[in-house]
């Protein structure tokens, strides 16, 4: 800005003398043009150096963004570097794995060379057994030749067995048919006209014996009915003298209890009278004791004689009087004792009789009871006999209706007899028809033979054909096709190397063992993953299993 200023400084100096003689309005004008110049050049200046500012602003972000992409560049490099370490490490660790696979593919190269030994030997067996297999289809041909033949001829004689027993059988069950038809219609014929006459017959007994029974009846309940009005006068009767039986009893306990109170007042007056003579005999000791003192008053000194008398005579009556009195009582006493006694025995008297005769009032009416219920026993009696001959008669009519059941029995069981042999007809015919489908089963189980033959000679072939190019010893048997056409050769040379192999004994068998199983894990791993080499798998496994002839169709029938 401060050169600028000095650049444009110079030339006004010029200017301004120019100016001193140009007049003010022009002198204006001039610098309004002036400042609008100069502020347009400020606005160019400002635009240039807001320019600038933002170029060195987009400098400034491009080195910032050239020294990350440095940075990243530097740390891609060093990635790059660590991985190409990591691959290089990872190439080396893949080399030894490698290496090791290799000797590991070696040591199975030669197991596998050991098992397809045994495969060999084991096939040269599968052989022999195919060979046995063959021997046993023919001998089971020819037996099954020998079986069908034995069976035509069993068929011809049960066919001729069979037709003749039909034929008997129809002449036998047609003449049964004619005779039991015939006495079938006899005895339906007797039995209906047997049955009609005994119906009528058993209908009008049975109309008259109703007809005697319901009279006999009537005439039976009407005595009964007079019975039982008897019956209940007597039993009215009766109860009217037990009534006065039992006034009389109680008539009879009260004058019992009368004469025991006069009993005990007999009592109390004997024992007054025992009292009062008591008395008597002590005034009597008394007055001797008064005379005993008066003697010995008189002895000593005392009244006179006339006076001593004149008592004992005063107390004499005195005593002698109330003595009268005393036995005056006692004789009233006495009396009215008898007296009651003897109206008491009067009373007791008449009502003993009165009892007797209520007793025998009751005797009669007992004889009466007894009369009654024989009479009405007998009645009932009558109608037992009644009833009895009753079901007599519905037992006739029973025994009727069970022969006529019988007749229909009988018809039944002839016509189950000829059920019986309709069904040992069909019986036949269905043994006839199993001897058929037997003989068709026979014929079925011959082709399935036939056909298993085929498929056992056809995966022989198959498994010949089958076997792939190997190492060492099968590359030398493919060479040699002779040699693969004689087994018997291979089987000697495996069984030389064998012996060869025997010195070292323990560990040639460990290592067998070994491959053996190796080469089982592998072909059961084969089985499972692969479906469409089962089949062929299968054989191998029942070479190396030992499996039978038929264990092994069995298993390819399931495959």
């Amino acid at each position: 800005m401060r050169s600028n200023v000095s650049l444009e400084s110079s030339p006004v100096r010029p200017a301004e003398v120019v100016r001193s003689q140009i007049p003010a309005d022009l002198l204006l004008s001039g610098q309004e043009e002036r400042i609008e110049e100069l502020r347009d050049i400020h606005r160019l200046e400002s635009k240039s150096q807001s320019e600038q500012i933002e170029k060195l602003k987009g400098q400034v972000g491009e080195a910032e963004a050239l020294l990350k992409a440095t940075q990243d560049s530097t740390s891609r490099l060093e990635e790059e570097s660590a991985k190409q370490k990591a691959e290089n490490e990872r190439l080396q660790g893949e080399v030894d794995r490698a290496r090791g696979v290799a000797r590991e593919e070696e040591e199975k190269r030669v197991k596998a060379v050991a098992l397809l030994k045994t495969v060999r030997s084991k096939l040269v067996k599968a052989e022999k057994e195919r060979d046995e297999a063959l021997k046993e289809i023919n001998s089971m041909k020819e037996k099954e030749k020998g079986e069908r033949e034995k069976e035509q001829a069993e068929k011809a004689e049960l066919r001729r067995e069979i037709e003749k027993a039909n034929a008997e059988k129809e002449t036998a069950i047609s003449g049964l048919k004619a005779h039991f038809d015939k006495e079938v219609a006899v005895l339906q014929d007797r039995y209906e006209r047997e049955l009609s006459a005994l119906r009528g017959q058993y209908e009008l007994e049975a109309i008259s014996t109703k007809s005697a029974h319901s009279r006999e009846m009537e005439s039976r309940n009407s005595r009964i009915s007079d019975l039982e009005n008897s019956v209940r006068t007597l039993e009215g009767e009766k109860d009217e003298f037990f009534d006065q039986l039992q006034l009389r009893q109680a008539e009879l306990e009260s004058s019992r209890s009368r004469l025991e109170s006069l009993e005990g007042q007999t009592t109390e007056f004997q024992y007054q009278l025992r009292e009062s003579n008591d008395r008597i005999a002590l005034l009597t000791e008394e007055l001797a004791d008064a005379r005993r003192e008066q003697e010995m008053r008189t002895q000593v000194a005392g009244p006179s004689a006339e006076e001593v008398t004149r008592l004992l005579s005063a107390a004499e009556v005195k005593y002698e009087s109330r003595i009268s009195d005393l036995r005056k009582q006692l004789a009233a006493v006495e009396r009215e004792r008898d007296e009651g006694e003897a109206d008491w025995s009067r009373k007791l008297t008449e009502k003993v009789r009165e009892l007797e005769s209520l007793r025998g009032i009751l005797s009669s009416s007992a004889k009466v009871r007894e009369e009654e219920s024989e009479s009405a026993n007998a009645l009932r009696a009558e109608t037992e006999t009644l009833k009895g001959e009753v079901e007599l008669y519905q037992k006739q009519i029973l025994n009727l209706r069970a022969q006529a059941e019988r007749v229909t029995e009988i018809e039944n069981t002839a016509k189950s007899q000829i059920a019986e042999y309709n069904s040992k007809i069909a019986a036949l015919q269905q043994l006839i028809e199993e001897g058929k489908s037997h003989e068709i089963q026979l014929r079925a189980s011959n082709k399935t033979l036939r056909e298993e033959l085929r498929k056992v000679q056809s995966s022989a072939a198959l498994l010949e054909r089958q076997r792939n190019p190997g190492v060492g010893y099968w590359a030398s048997r493919q060479d040699s096709p002779s040699d693969a056409l004689s087994p018997r050769s291979s089987v000697s040379d495996v069984t030389t190397r064998e012996s060869i192999s025997r010195p070292g004994s323990p560990t040639v068998a460990k290592a067998d063992e070994d491959i053996n199983v190796e080469y089982l894990r592998n072909v059961i791993l084969q089985f499972l993953e692969h479906k469409e080499m089962r089949p062929h798998l299968v054989r191998i496994l029942s070479t190396i299993l030992r499996f039978t002839p038929q264990e092994t169709r069995r298993l390819v029938s399931k495959v």
